[in-house]
């Protein structure tokens, strides 16, 4: 059996106005797995994705990531240690002023890496997500499609370990959405560890072999493994 990359246990996390969001939730990722995270709009998943990642604190239980007890890492070191995690956003926060290959870029410039270095990622990572030939273009001129794949690239840039998308699809059409989720697989076939938070059940269906885990209730219920012959990819 695989270690765990992520093992969360009892925990507790509650809006600022009282209202609990997770109980007692316990759950563990295994390195290497593809988890998809199913929940309905406001049921909690960018806040999970968000304690995951050491962007917001919780309440109480355990939380291991990569290693790491979140509850015990000293601010100071958070954002050394998030270098592990690629964070893949619904609304993609790029700088549209910059060209792709700027933005893809961002991370390793500072994270200190050398300028012949970071031309080979950029590279490497440009031909993975098929953006070659728009490297120069600035970001405002892309599609919704077009301005994932660099949010995307800007998230592997940088080989993590961890890979957190959340709602990588919700503005993209079926088409794009495929094609992201392609991607995701080939990452996944790398060896690369993924949760994808999405309110859309259909996701899952087209990844074979993914896991599901479902937010129900205030807690977390594995749903999962998707079965043979599900997939649509």
């Amino acid at each position: 059996m695989k270690d765990p990359i992520i093992f969360v246990e009892h925990l507790y996390k509650r809006y600022s106005g009282g209202e609990w969001i997770f109980e007692n939730a316990s759950f563990s990722v295994s390195s290497g797995d593809f988890l998809f995270l199913l929940g309905s709009s406001g049921s909690g998943k960018t806040t999970l994705i968000k304690i995951i990642s050491g962007q917001e604190s919780f309440d109480g239980g355990t939380v291991l990531v990569a290693g790491k007890n979140l509850r015990k890492l000293y601010p100071s070191r958070i954002h050394t240690w998030r270098r592990h995690i690629g964070i893949v956003f619904q609304d993609f926060r790029l700088l549209m002023d910059l060209t792709v290959e700027d933005n893809i870029s961002l991370p390793l410039i500072i994270m200190g890496f050398s300028k012949e270095e970071i031309k080979v990622r950029v590279m490497a990572v440009l031909r993975l997500v098929n953006l070659e030939e728009k490297r120069r273009v600035r970001c405002r001129f892309l599609s919704g499609g077009e301005r994932q794949l660099v949010s995307i690239g800007r998230a592997i840039v940088h080989s993590p370990i961890l890979i957190l998308a959340d709602e990588p699809t919700g503005n993209l059409d079926d088409e794009h959405a495929k094609r992201v989720l392609k991607l995701f697989s080939a990452f996944h076939r790398r060896g690369q560890t993924l949760i994808v938070a999405t309110h859309d059940r259909r996701l899952p269906l087209w990844v074979e072999g993914a896991k599901v885990l479902m937010i129900h209730e205030k807690d977390l219920v594995e749903i999962g493994p998707t079965k043979t012959g599900e997939s649509r990819l």
